[in-house]
């Protein structure tokens, strides 16, 4: 064999097994592998929040009866349980809701603090509150939906300030903070009552 035609093949041999090195060896292959990250979600997903608005009033009485005048509109049984993101019930939380009358006006004045209210629920995270339907009212040229405030405190901490909707309401599409995942169900008993139910989770 000649010289050139072994030089020519040492450097076929060695182009052929540097590529072949190169293709066997993928130095991230051979480092550990980040672990598959948890996608399973939680078992009570976490209440999302929303705006407080421009009517809230500190130091709501504590009560869970807020249809003491006889005002006209819907009677609503509110109710609902309060859980961590594993579905444990947190007793012993604040829930306080506030919310317009049937008008669609805010007490933000008077001694009664009309429809305005705050509880602590049970042994089993429950919670309870009467109230009416709130009214609906302009927020600039459009109408914001029928909605009911609400903070959550544990431990003194406020954990969550959102506002819960209701299913069929003719304005929910077009406010800029309706999410469905927030909104209630009614159950209309016929007689001037209904009932409505929302679980949060923190």
């Amino acid at each position: 064999m000649s010289s050139e035609l072994t030089r020519r093949r040492l450097v076929e041999l060695g182009v052929l097994g540097g590529a072949g090195v190169l293709a066997g060896c993928n130095p991230a292959s051979d480092e550990p592998r980040d672990p598959e990250p948890d996608t399973d979600p939680p078992a009570c997903p976490r209440t999302n929040t929303d705006i407080e608005g421009p009517f809230y009033v500190s130091d709501a009485p504590v009560r869970a009866d807020l249809d003491t005048w006889d005002d006209p509109g819907l009677k609503i049984a509110l109710s609902g349980v309060l859980t961590d993101q594993d579905c444990t019930p947190l007793a012993g939380a604040v829930i306080e809701i506030w919310q317009a009358d049937d008008e669609g006006g805010y007490d933000n004045e008077s001694a009664d603090m009309r429809y305005r209210g705050q509880q602590a629920t049970d042994a089993q995270g429950r919670y309870a509150f009467t109230t009416i339907m709130p009214g609906r009212y302009l927020n600039g040229a459009e109408y914001r939906p029928a909605h009911i405030h609400v903070k959550i405190w544990v431990d003194g901490v406020e954990r969550l300030t959102t506002q819960l909707y209701f299913e069929g309401d003719p304005y929910n599409d077009i406010d800029a903070w309706f999410d469905p995942a927030r909104a209630m169900a009614i159950d209309d008993h016929g007689d001037g009552t209904a009932s409505c139910t929302y679980d949060f989770a923190l």
